[in-house]
């Protein structure tokens, strides 16, 4: 066995401080705080700080990495990986759990077909900084914010299932070498008579240009989990990755964890898929113009190496006329993004104040002619 499948492998005894981390004052449990930003006994007031060490944070080659991961074998984890009916979500609870509520979408179910699964250990994670008070907080502002959402909205209250939850990350660096060629097109103007009027008519003027450009990409984060909808995510970043320290699973006691269901070579895909849309996007604002056609891109990937890593997020699902809305909370920025409805009667009063407004200055318009 390689020394690289003996770092992606989880270690038994750290799984086990996850269960159960005793309090040196009082010998009750230790979690982290939000709020203080600590490790935290919420019998006796105890507080630990937690070592803010990024050393083990290291970039891994992906061939490498990818091999490991499939030669490692389940571990005695002393938990159990359910999988949510209602959104697919993949979630890791305790063996004994009975009820199991998706943080993501709001369903109950009952954890009768939980199974054993590997847990790979992460190299980092940034916790929580953003506290459940602070996110309901946040929560409120966003929701009332908007002059074409319904009035009520704003008081709503019940957030139960306001869940603060860690989701899985890969990170992903490569060295990029990029050839592009295509036609830019400027517009040009000129006066043509048609039955005897005048009139000016644009054309385009087609200039063929290729070049090349090198490009590094640095931490493209992919969500790795499918249980949690990307786009919401993807809108609360970015997250401040800087900050990121050594994995430590004591910060993890007492809160919501998902496990990765996005392997890491479905990752990479995904996360160069990001990098071709920015390639592209590069080779375009390159190829310059005001207008483009037969743009194409020649890309060539190499070095690249991946991490994965844990960020906090708050997630909820909630109720308004009987359709289900989800928002998130980035938990290290409080940046808040999601789904509200809209109120159709403030929609068609704008429609119609714009319409008389336009009504009334072409009729005020005529009149002064």
């Amino acid at each position: 066995m390689s020394d690289h499948q003996h770092e992606f492998e989880p270690n038994k005894k750290t799984l086990e401080k996850i269960l159960q981390l005793p309090c040196p004052s009082c010998r009750s449990e230790l979690t982290y705080s939000a709020e203080k930003k600590m490790l935290e006994c919420k019998h006796c007031g105890f507080t630990q700080d937690y070592e803010r060490a990024r050393d083990q944070i290291r970039e891994r080659p992906l061939s490498e990495a990818a091999a490991a991961l499939r030669k490692s074998k389940p571990a005695d984890t002393q938990k159990k990986v359910t999988q949510c009916d209602g959104c697919g979500s993949q979630l890791m609870v305790a063996a004994e759990d009975v009820a199991v509520r998706c943080g993501f979408c709001g369903s109950e179910k009952v954890n009768t077909k939980a199974y054993d699964k590997n847990v790979i250990q992460p190299q980092g994670i940034i916790p929580f900084k953003i506290a459940r008070q602070e996110a309901f907080g946040k929560f409120k502002e966003w929701i009332g914010a908007g002059w074409f959402r319904p009035n009520d909205l704003k008081n709503i209250a019940d957030l139960k299932d306001m869940h603060g939850v860690y989701l899985p990350f890969w990170t992903f660096d490569a060295q990029t070498y990029t050839e592009w060629s295509g036609e830019a097109g400027y517009y040009y103007y000129v006066e043509v008579e048609r039955n005897g009027k005048t009139t000016r008519e644009r054309r385009t003027r087609w200039e063929w240009r290729s070049g090349y450009f090198n490009r590094f990409f640095d931490d493209v984060l992919v969500l790795a989990t499918k249980g949690a909808t990307v786009d919401i995510v993807e809108s609360i970043y970015p997250y401040q990755l800087k900050e990121t320290t050594n994995y430590d699973p004591t910060l993890m006691v007492g809160w919501e964890a998902r496990i990765y269901d996005v392997e890491v070579d479905e990752g990479y895909h995904l996360g160069e898929e990001k990098m071709q849309a920015e390639i592209r996007s590069q080779a375009s604002k390159t190829l310059g113009g005001d207008t483009q056609r037969g743009l194409r891109t020649d890309t060539e990937f190499y070095d690249q190496t991946f991490k994965h890593i844990i960020l906090p997020i708050w997630i909820c699902a909630y109720n308004y006329n009987g359709k289900v809305y989800q928002f998130a909370i980035n938990g290290q920025t409080g940046k808040v993004e999601g789904q509200k409805p809209l109120s159709w009667t403030k929609i068609i009063l704008f429609i119609i104040v714009l319409a008389a407004i336009i009504t009334t200055i072409v009729v005020l318009s005529n009149l002064n002619q």
